[in-house]
């Protein structure tokens, strides 16, 4: 507590009025404090939003080299999807080859007549050689619809049931000439139609092939083929399996998220420098300007960026050697200069790319850095990039000193307010001393005063 504070009852000076112009005088150095944090708030914000922006362009530059975005593809076409459609398993034989779909396969269905059973009993379902297969429960006078239930519940009959006009129709789940069943026990009475199933049969360029089932798998290594109609007597369907290579429509993507990245980062970076600090800033809006203008650190990262962009792959020779030679550059080449050549920003010429890919995509692939063995120009960015991005990069490294900045700032924001808690509280002291003993001074003259008209009137 501050004791009792005589605000200048006795003196009549403005004691409280005084104090504060006083501690208004020994706050000012806590202004400069705030405004550094402020500054240094927004530095570590746009410090943060670069590293974001650095660990995008990481990933994208990983992509260049990955194995995902190189493996081999093939495209696997049909000439009739009506008749026949095809996807790519693995690596098929490239060509073209004709199709002719004789024949379809399908299950094996049955008919019965149902009778509602007398008593509790089971319905047994066999397989095609007579061994059992499943039992299913009835109970006496239960319905076809419960039977069709039953059966359609069990998990080991193997058999889709279905209520036709009262009739109980079973058909196998599975399709070709092994698909067949037999049924007795409670509930069937005569049988009124049996089709035995029957496999598919297809040829191809001549080599004819029989199967359960009507997705064929085997017949041509690494492209499975699923019928859907037979082909007239004597056609047949085109079936074209392209040559292996990269997919060359994933590669333009990956390079364009590359450029995109890049281009985030260099947008990101140039703002802060080109932002101008303001002279004598006194408010945080002022002195969060030009944080990080002519920042040497950012500075030499872009330089250090365009240069690899620009330098031919070491190690690589021919016309297929840079990033230019795909069509990738920084404006700075072109006929035009705009803010974005002069910022450094990458532009692509896709129809350069795609070219590049179809010539020589195992070249393309090198210079980007997707052949093992061999580095490209991903890794050699890469190494670039790992001197300023992620938890050992220089960038992250700023980061960490603003966050320690902070603190000690913090901590002497801390220790400065309480200092001035107790200059405030000392003056308060101080003044009321004051006012006491001008107090006790004055009342002492009073009493002095009144003793000397005693003794005169009494003389």
């Amino acid at each position: 507590m501050a004791g009792i504070q005589m605000s200048g009852l006795v003196s009549g000076l403005d004691t409280a009025s005084i104090i504060d112009q006083l501690m208004a005088v020994e706050k000012l150095p806590r202004t400069k404090i705030t405004l550094d944090q402020d500054s240094t708030t927004k530095k570590q914000s746009l410090l943060q939003d670069l590293s974001a922006k650095l660990t995008t362009l990481k990933f994208a530059n990983d992509d260049l080299k990955s194995f995902l975005s190189w493996g081999d593809t093939q495209t696997v076409e049909s000439a009739d999807a009506s008749k026949l459609t095809v996807t790519r398993t693995g690596g098929a034989a490239p060509g073209g080859y004709d199709v002719a779909v004789n024949q379809l396969a399908s299950a094996a269905r049955q008919t019965y007549k149902f009778v509602s059973p007398a008593a509790d009993g089971t319905l047994d379902i066999a397989n095609a050689d007579g061994t059992p297969r499943a039992s299913i429960a009835l109970k006496a006078g239960a319905s076809i619809d419960d039977a069709v239930g039953a059966i359609n519940s069990s998990t080991s009959s193997n058999l889709f049931a279905v209520n036709v006009n009262g009739n109980l129709v079973l058909s196998a789940k599975t399709t070709g000439d092994q698909s067949g069943f037999g049924v007795a026990g409670a509930a069937i009475d005569s049988q009124l139609e049996s089709v035995a199933g029957q496999n598919a049969k297809v040829t191809i360029n001549g080599t004819a092939y029989e199967r359960q089932s009507n997705t064929i798998t085997d017949a041509l290594p690494g492209v499975s083929m699923t019928l859907k109609g037979k082909t007239a007597t004597g056609a047949t369907v085109g079936m074209t399996v392209g040559n292996p290579g990269p997919d060359k429509d994933k590669i333009v993507t990956k390079v364009k998220a590359f450029v995109t990245a890049y281009n985030d980062v260099v947008t990101a970076a140039r703002a802060g420098l080109s932002e101008k600090p303001v002279v004598n800033a006194a408010t945080t809006a002022d002195v969060q300007k030009g944080t990080l203008f002519g920042d040497s650190g950012l500075t030499t990262m872009l330089s250090q960026f365009r240069t690899t962009l620009s330098n031919p792959v070491a190690g690589l020779s021919g016309t297929y050697n840079s990033m230019g030679a795909l069509g990738i550059t920084t404006g700075a080449a072109s006929a035009t200069l705009n803010q974005d050549s002069l910022d450094g920003k990458l532009t692509l010429d896709e129809d350069k790319l795609r070219a590049a890919l179809d010539a020589d995509p195992n070249v393309v692939k090198s210079l980007l850095g997707g052949t093992s063995g061999t580095n490209g120009f991903a890794q050699g960015f890469g190494s670039i990039l790992a001197n300023y991005q992620g938890s050992n990069g220089l960038i992250q490294s700023r980061i960490t000193s603003a966050t320690s900045d902070l603190t000690d700032m913090s901590t002497k924001l801390t220790n400065f307010d309480a200092r001035m808690d107790a200059k405030q509280a000392l003056l308060q002291k101080q003044f009321t001393a004051m006012e006491t003993a001008l107090s006790a001074s004055n009342s002492a003259g009073s009493s002095l005063s009144g003793l000397v008209s005693s003794m005169t009137a009494n003389n």
